[in-house]
C-alpha cells in the first residue's frame, strides 16, 4: 500500500513536470552565428602535424647557443648584434640586471630567448610605435620565441601602438613580463598567432588596452596575469575586420574604418577569423576605465578562478557573435559605475540623454556580466556581487546559455529615479545598428542560483523572451518580487524557492 502511494505521488509529479515543460516554446532564430560555428569547426579544427625532431633541435640549440651580456656591455648595439648572431640557429641572450634605453624597435627572430633578471632587467622604448616585435610570414611563422623576466617601459606620444607585437607566430612564450605605462596596448597579438603562453605577465596604466588579441589568435593560455588601470579594457579579444585596402599592421586605420562605417557595433560574417580557444586562469583584471574583459566575436573563451573588479564599465562582456564561452569560479564585483566615461562615449552608447547622478556618473549603470549576440555561454559557480547594474544581463539575442550555481548578491548599487537593476536580467534591448540581431533571448537555463540582497527582482524576464527555464533558484531580499515575468507564455518559471 505504501509503495503504491509513493509510486502514485512520483507519477503525478512526473506528469505535472511534463505538462509544465510542454508549455515551453523554444525558438530557432535565423542567425549568422550558426553558420559561423559550422565554418569554424570545419576550418579551425584540422590536425596540425608536429615535427618533434625539429622541436628537440630548437631546444638543444637554445641551451647550447648562449650569449650573456654583462652590465658594462649592455647597450642597444650589442643587444642587436647578439640577436642577429643567433638568427640562423636560435639561442638564448641573457640580459643583466640593468636598464637599457632603446631608440628603435627590437625585432626577435625564430628560436630566440631573451632572459633577464626578475625585477631588475628593464628595457625602455622611446619614440618607436612597437617596442618588441615578433613577426613571421604567412607561410613561415616565427616559432619558439621566448621572453622571461623583463620589465618594459614604452614611452612617447599616445597613439595606437604596442609595447610588444606578435603576428604570424607559433609557440610564443612570455613569462614574468611586466609592462608599465605603454602608450597604447601592452601585449598585442594579431593574425595567425598560435599556441601562445602568457605566464605571470602584468600590464599597468596602458594608454589603451592591457592585452589585445585580434582575429585568428588561437590556443592562447593566460595564467596568473594582471591588467590594471588601463584607459580601455584590461583584455580585448576581437574579430576586427581587415579591409583589403588597409595594411594588416595598420591597426589604427582598421579601427577608424570600423568606427566610421558602423559606429559602436561590428556585424560579423561566418568566415571572419576570430580569437579561438583562449584560456584565462587565475588572473586579475581591475580598475580599468572600460571593461575587465571585452569580447567581440570570439569562440571557446574560458575564464576561470579570476578576479574581475572595479572596472568602470562591465566586468566581462560576451558579445557580437561569440559562442561556447565559459565563466567559472570567478569573483566579479564592483563593476559598472560608469563614472569615468566621457560625454562622447556615453553618446556612442546611446545613454547620454539619460542623465547623470549627483556623483557625476551615468544613471545607466552596467552589469557584472553581459551577454549580447552570444550563444552557448556558461556562467557557473561564480561570486557576482556589488556591481552597479545587474549581476548578469542578457542584453539581446542571448541563445541557449546557462547561468547556474552562482552566488549573486547586492548588485543594483546604482538604483536611481530612472533605472533599477536585477540579479539576472533576461532581455531584448532595441538594436543599435540595422545589421545587429535583436531577437528576444531564448532557450536559456537559469538554475540553482542563490540571489541575495536588494535587487529590484532576483530574476527579470522581459516581454517576448521564450524557451527559458528558470528553476531551483533561491531569491531573498528583492524589493519588488523574487521573479518578475513580463513574458506571458513560452517559458518555464518555477517560483518554488
Amino acid at each position: 500500500m505504501i509503495r503504491s502511494k509513493i509510486k502514485s505521488v512520483i507519477l503525478k509529479k512526473n506528469r505535472l513536470k511534463q505538462q509544465t515543460y510542454s508549455e515551453l516554446v523554444y525558438a530557432q532564430p535565423k542567425w549568422k552565428l550558426f553558420a559561423r560555428m559550422d565554418y569554424a569547426d570545419k576550418f579551425y579544427n584540422q590536425p596540425r602535424p608536429i615535427d618533434f625532431v625539429k622541436q628537440q633541435i630548437i631546444h638543444q640549440q637554445r641551451s647550447q647557443n648562449v650569449i650573456e651580456l654583462k652590465a658594462a656591455d649592455f647597450n642597444e648595439s650589442n643587444l642587436l648584434n647578439a640577436i642577429q648572431s643567433l638568427k640562423e640557429q636560435g639561442g638564448e641572450v641573457r640580459l643583466p640586471a640593468a636598464t637599457l634605453e632603446l631608440r628603435n624597435a627590437l625585432n626577435l627572430t625564430p628560436g630566440i630567448c631573451l632572459t633577464g633578471v626578475a625585477g631588475r632587467t628593464e628595457l625602455i622604448f622611446k619614440q618607436s610605435d612597437y617596442g618588441i616585435i615578433i613577426q613571421g610570414a604567412a607561410d613561415k611563422p616565427a616559432g619558439q620565441v621566448s621572453l622571461c623576466n623583463i620589465r618594459i617601459f614604452h614611452q612617447g606620444e599616445h597613439k595606437f601602438c604596442a609595447a610588444l607585437l606578435a603576428t604570424h607566430t607559433q609557440a610564443l612564450h612570455l613569462e614574468n613580463i611586466e609592462i608599465i605605462s605603454p602608450r597604447g596596448v601592452g601585449v598585442l597579438l594579431a593574425d595567425k598567432v598560435y599556441q601562445t603562453k602568457l605566464i605571470n605577465c602584468r600590464v599597468q596604466y596602458a594608454g589603451l588596452v592591457g592585452f589585445m588579441f585580434i582575429r585568428d589568435v588561437h590556443e592562447t593560455l593566460m595564467q596568473n596575469c594582471t591588467a590594471e588601470y588601463c584607459q580601455q579594457s584590461g583584455v580585448f579579444l576581437t574579430d576586427l575586420k581587415l579591409p583589403e585596402h588597409i595594411d594588416a599592421l595598420d591597426f589604427a586605420a582598421q579601427l577608424h574604418h570600423t568606427d566610421h562605417v558602423i559606429g559602436n557595433f561590428a556585424p560579423f560574417a561566418p568566415e571572419d577569423p576570430s580569437p579561438y580557444r583562449t584560456d584565462i586562469i587565475a588572473c586579475v583584471f581591475s580598475h580599468n576605465r572600460k571593461m575587465g574583459i571585452t569580447t567581440d566575436g570570439v569562440a571557446y573563451l574560458s575564464v576561470k578562478n579570476t578576479v574581475i573588479a572595479h572596472n568602470d564599465c562591465e566586468g566581462i562582456t560576451i558579445d557580437n557573435g561569440s559562442w561556447g564561452c565559459i565563466i567559472q569560479n570567478c569573483h566579479i564585483y564592483n563593476n559598472g559605475w560608469r563614472g569615468l566615461q566621457h560625454e562622447v562615449e556615453l553618446g556612442i552608447d546611446f545613454v547620454s540623454e539619460m542623465g547623470l547622478m549627483d556623483d557625476g556618473s551615468s544613471k545607466a549603470k552596467l552589469p557584472g556580466i553581459s551577454l549580447d549576440n552570444a550563444a552557448y555561454t556558461r556562467v557557473e559557480n561564480n561570486h557576482i556581487e556589488c556591481n552597479w547594474g545587474d549581476g548578469v544581463k542578457f542584453v539581446r539575442a542571448a541563445y541557449a546559455s546557462t547561468i547556474a550555481n552562482n552566488l549573486i548578491e547586492n548588485n543594483n548599487r546604482g538604483v536611481n529615479d530612472r533605472f533599477h537593476y536585477f540579479g539576472i536580467l533576461v532581455g531584448v534591448a532595441e538594436r543599435q545598428h540595422p545589421e545587429q540581431y535583436d531577437f528576444a533571448s531564448c532557450n536559456n537555463r537559469i538554475t540553482a542560483n542563490v540571489i541575495l540582497g536588494a535587487h529590484f527582482a532576483g530574476i527579470h524576464l522581459t516581454d517576448k523572451v521564450t524557451g527559458n527555464i528558470i528553476e531551483k533558484n533561491r531569491v531573498k531580499g528583492a524589493t519588488f518580487e523574487s521573479i518578475e515575468v513580463h513574458a506571458l507564455s513560452g517559458n518555464l518559471v518555477s517560483t518554488d524557492i
